[in-house]
């Protein structure tokens, strides 16, 4: 477990690294690279935070530093308390005590969204009533068929909802809400929502709840889930508006406009969002404006992937390098876990030199 533990640090340290250096590099890079690029560097890094297990890869220009452990630092992480002597009581591991914190911080996590998650469901079932306008499902059937989506989605109005949304991991349904929408608005609404399911992006979004999830008690985690999930409507609306003229980027800038002035309510975080946030309006219109053609991310992909792994790499080997401290710490643990054998042995020397003892005084008498 203490292996488990310190791997999960290392992996935490070094992709919070990587996080706000993209971070800070991203608004340069979204105006030479593709949004799905921008949006699969994120879902890169995303997998990052899951996997805490890196290849031994040499640095070869840097080292991270990581600080020395003091002895008696590491003596404390290795026990709680010594064996006791008389009633040989199991001691228990602080390691096991900070994973038992750990733990409940996951499950703690992944049973709030999992409720929420529930609510909401249960909410939408009962305020939902399945959209039967012939004219309307022939719009959704000629969008489906144009993103070459042969599985049936679904499509409900919720009037418990202010924006479009795809709900539904196996039974993926499109929410609407009661405003009126004009065909070419309730097209391109359309072909939004479906350009998530046909890219999977619900699981994509689970995947990065898994990621809070495990390192719950890393602030820039989330840095990271919210970035990843603008960058993921922002890549959205590139796919919408691919090749379309400007009058076409009017409309969609307007119908999300008018979702905005319609409101926001709570939802779920395993779902779409085609509401991004008044924060983040004048970024998002100022992209669907943009008809710029952009370079393919491959190159910034392939980098990101190589510094993922040589940033963890180069933590590993630093804790893993041989450090005196660390050994006392070493012998001192092994003291711990053999004590019983140790006093063993000091007990027969000192009977031994007792029977010497002994023999040299009936010696001496004689």
């Amino acid at each position: 477990m203490q292996g488990f533990l310190v791997t999960l640090i290392q992996c935490s340290v070094s992709m919070s690294l990587i996080t706000l250096m993209y971070t800070a590099v991203r608004p340069i890079l979204s105006k030479r690279y593709a949004a799905k690029w921008m949006y699969k560097v994120w879902l890169l890094i995303a997998a990052g935070w899951i996997i805490p297990f890196r290849p031994q890869i040499d640095p070869l220009i840097f080292h991270v530093p990581i600080p020395d452990i003091p002895v008696a630092f590491a003596q404390s992480m290795s026990f709680m308390a010594v064996r006791d002597m008389e009633n040989n009581w199991a001691t228990i591991p602080l390691w096991w005590l900070l994973a038992a914190i750990w733990g409940c911080g996951v499950v703690s996590i992944v049973l709030y969204h999992a409720l929420r998650h529930g609510r909401f469901i249960k909410t939408i079932r009962r305020w939902s009533e399945p959209v039967l306008d012939v004219k309307v499902l022939g719009i959704l059937d000629r969008v489906r068929s144009e993103l070459r989506i042969n599985k049936p989605v679904g499509l409900s109005v919720c009037e418990s909802i202010t924006n479009p949304m795809l709900v539904g991991f196996f039974r993926p349904v499109i929410l609407l809400p009661p405003m009126e929408l004009s065909d070419d608005v309730l097209s391109l609404i359309l072909k939004h929502e479906l350009i998530h399911y046909k890219r999977h992006d619900l699981w994509y979004k689970a995947m990065i709840l898994m990621a809070t999830a495990f390192h719950w008690f890393n602030p820039v985690v989330y840095i990271m889930a919210k970035a990843a999930a603008k960058q993921c409507e922002i890549s959205c609306d590139a796919l919408v508006l691919q090749n379309a003229d400007h009058q076409r980027r009017m409309q969609y800038g307007e119908t999300i406009i008018a979702v905005v002035r319609n409101g926001a309510k709570v939802q779920t975080g395993l779902s779409s969002n085609f509401y991004g946030g008044k924060k983040d309006l004048k970024n998002r219109i100022s992209l669907i404006m943009d008809p710029k053609g952009k370079k393919a991310g491959i190159l910034l992909f392939c980098l990101a992937l190589v510094g993922i792994l040589w940033t963890g790499s180069a933590l590993t080997d630093e804790a893993n390098a041989d450090d005196p401290q660390t050994s006392i710490a070493t012998e001192t643990v092994t003291w711990y876990y053999d004590s019983d054998s140790h006093i063993d042995n000091e007990v027969t020397r000192l009977k031994e030199s007792l029977r010497r003892y002994a023999n040299n005084l009936d010696s001496s008498h004689k």
